[in-house]
Formats: structure tokens, C-alpha cells, sequence
């Protein structure tokens, strides 16, 4: 019996595989799977855990991008033994992510590591439609993170599932409220702390509540605290150093 899907979600497999940049990886978390954009039309299926449930997550994700006519390229995964305990879980995909990132580089060839990825803001690239298979459309944001680049007055655009890979969670949950202040997600442990000394944070939507600017998808709903672009300028340069 073929899987129905509801429609936003096929609006968001749609919108995330059109923000992929071409040959970007995407490791849907906790499905054990690894999958590259090959081109506008084609997922590749790179690496599998050899779990049952890893298989099942695979199967899902066929069936999603199968009703918003992606194909699915599958027939020759690496194929990994299931770790043995969450740590070796956690390990593991350290590795995988240092390994696909650390080859990343610039127009010049410099690593995208090494770039002041501190100094990152998501960007506004516009709005476009999309065709679902039913006939309707739906109106998508699309984004980019701005990355300085060191060697050219030109910044590094890429694309935000890519960041996230590259720089981790801690530099993609943010975005820059005005040219002094970021807005940064504060995790469960930060929230606590900020409600254990009687401060308050900053609950974000669709819209900055101090400039009004859209704010990317990644953020809505995001409990935040305002840092000044001047303290994270002093944080890369310390790491320079």
C-alpha cells in the first residue's frame, strides 16, 4: 500500500531539496542515513546503517520525494555496521561530518573551515513558486548563509544545510537582528540558566520583534538571546590567533 503524504509535508521536501545546492549532503538526523543532491531532479542515497529502522527511514524518504518527482538513486550505498552504544554513535557521525567538510573550499581554494565562520548570517535570496503534483503552488522563502571570506572582498553564499554540516549547530541557530546584535537559540541548559538569574530571552516567529526583518525558517519558534556582533568579532579573532 503506497504511503499518503500530507501536503506541507511534501511542500517542505520540495522546498528543502530545491535550497540543496548541487552535490550538498543532507543526513536526515537520527535515520541513520547519508543522501547528495545530484542534480535538480535526483537524491543519491551515499551511506546506510545496517539497522532495520535506518532501512525503514530510507523507504520513507523514497516514498516523500517519489509524490514531489525526485528519483531516488539507492543501489550502491556504503553500508556501516549499527553502532554499538550512543557514543559510538556520536563518534561516528563527528567523523563523517569532519571528513565530508574538512574538503570544502572557496573559489580560491581555501577550506570553508577556516573561514570566520563566527561571523556568518543568514541572508534573504528571495521568493519563488513551487508545483506540487496536485496542481496547487506554494510560495517558498529561499536563503543563504553569508560567510567572510579572508582572501576576497566577496563572501562565501552557502547553502544552510550545508552550513549546519560544516559549522554545527551552535553557529547556524542565529541571525543578525541589526548590524551590532545577533539573535542566537539558546539551548534547554542556556533557557534554565536565563530563567534561574530572572532574565528573559527573546521568543522569535516569522519576524524579528527588534527590526521587523524576516527571520529564516530555521528560527521560528526559537527562544533566543541577543549577542553583540562585537563579541563574536573578538572570538574570531582570538581563534586567528
Amino acid at each position: 500500500m503506497t504511503e499518503e503524504y500530507e501536503p506541507e509535508l511534501k511542500v517542505w521536501a520540495l522546498e528543502h531539496f530545491n535550497q540543496m545546492a548541487e552535490k550538498a549532503v543532507w543526513r536526515p538526523e537520527g535515520t541513520g542515513c547519508r543522501y547528495r543532491k545530484i542534480d535538480e531532479q535526483t537524491l543519491e542515497l551515499e551511506h546506510r546503517v545496517d539497522h532495520p529502522d535506518s532501512t525503514h527511514h530510507h523507504e520513507r524518504i523514497t516514498g516523500l520525494f517519489a509524490s514531489v518527482n525526485i528519483n531516488m538513486i539507492d543501489d550502491k550505498p556504503m553500508v556501516t555496521p549499527a553502532a554499538l552504544s550512543a557514543e559510538e554513535a556520536f563518534m561516528q557521525e563527528m567523523q563523517e561530518r569532519q571528513a565530508v567538510a574538512a574538503s570544502w573550499t572557496n573559489e580560491a581554494g581555501v577550506p570553508l573551515a577556516s573561514l570566520p565562520l563566527e561571523l556568518a548570517e543568514p541572508v534573504y535570496l528571495g521568493e519563488r513558486e513551487v508545483l506540487l503534483d496536485d496542481g496547487e503552488t506554494h510560495t517558498v522563502e529561499d536563503w543563504g548563509i553569508s560567510v567572510p571570506s579572508s582572501d576576497t572582498e566577496t563572501p562565501v553564499i552557502m547553502n544552510p544545510d550545508d552550513f549546519n554540516l560544516l559549522a554545527g549547530d551552535s553557529l547556524f541557530m542565529r541571525y543578525k537582528a541589526d548590524e551590532d546584535t545577533f539573535m542566537v537559540a539558546m539551548t534547554r541548559q542556556q533557557m534554565y540558566d536565563t530563567a534561574e538569574n530572572g532574565e528573559l530571552g527573546v521568543l522569535v516567529g516569522s519576524e524579528c520583534p527588534d527590526s521587523g526583518m524576516k527571520v529564516p525558517p530555521w528560527m521560528w519558534g526559537t527562544y533566543c538571546k541577543r549577542v553583540p556582533v562585537e563579541e563574536l568579532l573578538i572570538k574570531s579573532l582570538g581563534e586567528e590567533e
